[in-house]
């Protein structure tokens, strides 16, 4: 007599399960536009609706409030019209958060994937995870990477394989305005490096950095960006 409540009970609990729901506060950046694509569509924090979110290439977005499910969010390059569902046809495959409840989605450039102009990377965006004055390093080319920065040079440079990312969590080897030396260098074999940038970053505990290095289109070589974030200045709430 009991099998039956209890089937119905464990199914319903899987149901909800299931559909697990999550609001994220989400930013983008993006590498460089794509296709014409300089937006993109993502279910809103209200059931039915979909947020736009802009794709900027030189600055971070502003957060928006997003909903993801199961652990994933979908992103669109269309919005939902009069006679569509109210969702947004999904265009580009899900990407899978990593725990917590700020999230930053990199647009990475997905060249010979038709439909799908972007590759997603979604990283924890609290300050736990990338704190102030840390510098996050991804490598996108497809070579063993080394970056020497400040006092992390040579054997203590920082090594990042291709396709992964590195993090040092500060720099204490700068000049007068705050400067320190920053070089990325390729390996050529196994304990050979050669140089293919040069340049000076800032080191200031109230900003974090992500370097981006990847291969250019057009000469083949390794190159870097950089992009520097630094929390929004909140004004106080007058008691």
């Amino acid at each position: 007599m009991l099998r039956t409540p209890l089937a119905l009970l464990l199914g319903l609990t899987f149901a909800i399960s299931a559909q697990e729901t999550r609001k994220i506060s989400l930013r983008t950046l993006c590498f460089a536009h794509t296709d014409g694509v300089v937006k993109v569509f993502v279910a809103g924090s209200e059931p039915g609706t979909s947020t736009e979110v802009p794709l900027f290439t030189e600055t971070f977005s502003r957060p928006v409030e997003v909903v993801a499910i199961d652990g994933k969010l979908t992103f669109a390059i269309s919005a939902p019209t009069a006679g569509q569902a109210k969702e947004p046809t999904p265009a580009l495959p899900a990407v899978k958060l990593p725990y917590g409840s700020k999230i930053l989605c990199l647009f990475l450039p997905n060249a010979g994937k038709k439909g799908q102009p972007y590759q997603v990377v979604a990283v924890a965006d609290d300050l736990a995870s990338f704190p102030l004055g840390s510098v996050k390093l991804m490598n996108l080319t497809p070579a063993v990477l080394r970056f020497d920065l400040g006092e992390h040079a040579g054997p203590k440079g920082v090594t990042v394989e291709p396709g992964k990312t590195g993090m040092l969590a500060s720099i204490r080897k700068v000049n007068h305005l705050n400067q320190y030396d920053a070089k990325g260098l390729y390996q050529m074999k196994p304990g050979e490096f050669v140089q293919f940038y040069n340049s000076r970053w800032r080191s200031v505990a109230a900003k974090r950095d992500i370097a981006i290095a990847y291969l250019d289109p057009q000469s083949k070589q390794p190159m870097a960006n950089l992009y520097e974030d630094a929390p929004a200045f909140e004004i106080p709430k007058q008691p």
